[in-house]
């Protein structure tokens, strides 16, 4: 039951993805498919904005990079280079962003994405950075390719330029060996909840417990939900949203089972959700 003196606000008509509800995953790893929506797909479209977004890295680093391998006039680097830069990340910054949520919308996953970006990013440094190495080299070769000059020579030598980029490339291949499993991962999880949708059993259901865990995931706040259906079946239930899209005790919740044992449970939005208006109490705390 919800209390008396709750002030409470009906959902909006367009949903925007929140709350996200798993019973088996928990934080970024917790997915979602939107009713309506297909499973998603890593097409080749996503692919090449992949490598687009990439190149433009490149670019932003190619300043501070050139500065390292002696091809800037001192070894900060022009400023004008570096204004430069600051165009580019900014220009840089936002199709990553529109990607990046696109593949978010598309797998209904926080971590696939967080790990293209991180691929991106890093992989952006590494192809910079190697590539005026491999320039700087070629124009003058002399002295040789020595690491110790890292820590010998009294000037920032080139060699610090290929350790970097090399950290940046284990940070990118890292990443996209991550990517991978994330991506299946969120696939399966996609088609069970299609599956289960489309051929499990419904039931009815309403949420009987709400547990704040006092955490968050990037100013979300983090619950633990008991759902009740079938008159005395219990699903526990992982939730994951944002402080204005907090459902109250009570709320029309669907259970979907199959005979395998699994489950997934949505808000039930043709009974028309109410969220608690308190949003306050889920913020963040300062510090």
């Amino acid at each position: 039951m919800t209390r008396s003196d709750d002030i409470t606000q009906q959902a909006d008509a367009t949903d925007d993805g929140y709350p996200i509800l798993s019973t088996t995953d928990r934080g970024t790893r917790m997915t979602q498919l939107l009713p309506g929506r297909p499973v998603g797909r890593f097409t080749a479209g996503l692919l090449a904005s992949s490598l687009a977004c990439t190149a433009l890295w490149a670019l932003v680093f190619g300043p501070p990079c050139a500065a390292l391998v002696g091809f800037a006039p001192d070894t900060v680097g022009s400023p004008w280079a570096l204004a430069a830069a600051l165009v580019l990340a900014y220009l840089a910054l936002s199709p990553t962003m529109t990607l990046t949520g696109r593949v978010r919308e598309s797998f209904g996953q926080a971590r696939v994405a967080g790990l293209l970006a991180s691929a991106i990013v890093a992989g952006g440094f590494a192809v910079g950075a190697g590539g005026l190495l491999l320039a700087s080299f070629a124009e003058a070769p002399e002295p040789p390719f020595d690491l110790r000059a890292i820590a010998e020579s009294p000037t920032i030598p080139r060699e610090l330029a290929a350790l970097l980029g090399a950290l940046a490339a284990l940070c990118a291949a890292a990443a996209l060996g991550f990517l991978g499993p994330a991506l299946r991962h969120a696939r399966t999880r996609q088609e069970e909840i299609d599956r289960l949708r489309r051929t499990g059993t419904r039931h009815s259901g309403a949420l009987s417990a709400l547990e704040f865990r006092n955490a968050w995931l990037r100013n979300d706040p983090l619950f633990n939900l008991q759902v009740t259906y079938a008159a005395d079946r219990v699903v526990r239930v992982h939730m994951r949203t944002t402080t204005d899209r907090v459902p109250v005790l009570g709320s029309a919740m669907v259970v979907f089972t199959d005979d395998t044992g699994s489950v997934h449970v949505d808000l039930d939005r043709s009974a028309g959700v109410t969220f608690e208006a308190d949003t306050g109490r889920y913020q963040p705390s300062e510090g």
